[in-house]
């Protein structure tokens, strides 16, 4: 059974980065070094007591799909060239993932700053791309976890920790008006809006 729990809040999300209760009550952060690791009896406790916003998660499963980004405040804004630099990185100008920044990769862009192409210089023919050396945005990267991961059946619920009351009589008043399917591939219940055709199942996804 767990027992290294992450309190959420899914109100404080930023861009697609799920936010973490901070240590010592300091608010919320997208940083996961800066989450405040619970007990399974603590991680019990909160969600008895929380908001509806609030979810414990299992620690070890965000750990896993932890991915590098880097916040746009906290790295120059405009081009840094210097002679000491060997490798350069590019992000461009102007589009975010919330604060984040999206680095130039060999396909594409990316947010993950693991996956940032290193050029060896500047190029010349991308007027829309701020341009740093490596080590400056590797210095500000961050671990994240996106929000779009959070499976509560597996990471909450799985991990051993018991639904509260207060969230079952909510959840009972919140199904009305919904039409119960079996789905056809895997037998699973799930409630839709939709009486007349089924519209999928998230577990056969």
């Amino acid at each position: 059974m767990k027992d290294r729990f992450y309190l959420v809040s899914l109100r404080d999300t930023v861009g697609s980065n799920t936010a973490f209760h901070s240590h010592h009550g300091r608010g919320y952060s997208t940083d996961q070094r800066n989450a405040r690791v619970y007990t399974r009896e603590e991680a019990q406790r909160a969600w008895n007591t929380g908001r509806e916003f609030d979810l414990p998660v299992d620690a070890d499963a965000v750990d896993r799909h932890l991915v590098f980004h880097v916040d746009h405040q906290f790295v120059p804004g405009q081009t840094i060239l210097t002679e000491s630099a060997t490798k350069y990185v590019g992000f461009v100008n102007g589009q975010w993932d919330g604060n984040d920044l999206f680095w130039l990769t060999d396909a594409g862009t990316t947010t993950d700053f693991s996956l940032a192409r290193l050029f060896d210089s500047p190029q010349a023919d991308r007027p829309d791309v701020i341009w740093l050396p490596h080590h400056i945005a590797d210095t500000a990267k961050r671990p994240t976890f996106s929000v779009e991961r959070i499976d509560r059946r597996k990471m909450t619920q799985g991990a051993g920790l018991l639904m509260p009351a207060w969230l079952k009589r909510q959840n009972r008043r919140q199904s009305k008006g919904l039409t119960r399917w079996n789905c056809p591939g895997c037998g699973r219940i799930s409630w839709q809006q939709n009486p007349y055709d089924f519209d999928g199942c998230r577990f056969c996804i």
